[in-house]
């Protein structure tokens, strides 16, 4: 059993996903080129929620380093209760929830010094979606790499977006083996370098 938060976020990455215990969950995680994005609720002494944004990276044998806390704060809701989900999102099916940029060692060629300022977007999703259909509409965009499905394990999902890429993003409904959108895409961007 995992001990404190950066332990939760390194098991989010490595093993299960939905795991939580008392008052932590793991809202989402989110991988990228390596690196690894994992964001935590818990609940605070004085009964409010906090989330936590963690990160870690992928090494040569695969397996994740110690996690790493990036960010975090105090939230205005139980992000686990689905009524105070569904009057936030009053009848839409995705909303932002939240956003924040941190420059990170990223490695990637283009990267200046090996770091890029990376942007996070937190989205609420209606509780009826399954997962999240995301198309890539940067401008050099690989058209081969195609739609990333995205699961949920809350209502709350993590993207995070390299400088100068651009997403639309729809949440999905699984219906049997029949999947239907679900409202209007939403459009997220990260500055150009």
């Amino acid at each position: 059993m995992p001990r404190n938060l950066a332990e939760f976020a390194h098991a989010a990455l490595t093993a299960d996903r939905t795991q939580g215990a008392g008052t932590v969950h793991v809202a989402d995680t989110c991988v990228r080129d390596g690196l690894g994005f994992a964001l935590l609720f818990h609940r605070r002494r004085d009964g409010h929620f906090a989330e936590e944004l963690y990160f870690s990276t992928r090494i040569d044998d695969e397996s994740w380093t110690a996690a790493d806390h990036l960010s975090g704060g105090v939230m205005g809701i139980d992000p686990t209760s689905a009524l105070e989900c569904a009057a936030i999102l009053n009848g839409r099916s995705l909303a932002p929830f939240g956003e924040s940029e941190t420059a990170l060692f990223t490695g990637r060629p283009q990267a200046d010094d090996g770091y890029e300022l990376l942007r996070f977007h937190e989205l609420l999703v209606d509780g009826e979606a399954s997962h999240l259909a995301i198309d890539d509409t940067s401008p050099e965009a690989d058209p081969a790499r195609g739609r990333i499905h995205k699961p949920l394990i809350s209502q709350v999902a993590l993207v995070a977006l390299f400088p100068g890429e651009r997403f639309t993003v729809r949440p999905v409904v699984r219906e049997g083996t029949e999947s239907y959108p679900l409202g209007e895409p939403y459009e997220l961007a990260s500055p150009e370098y």
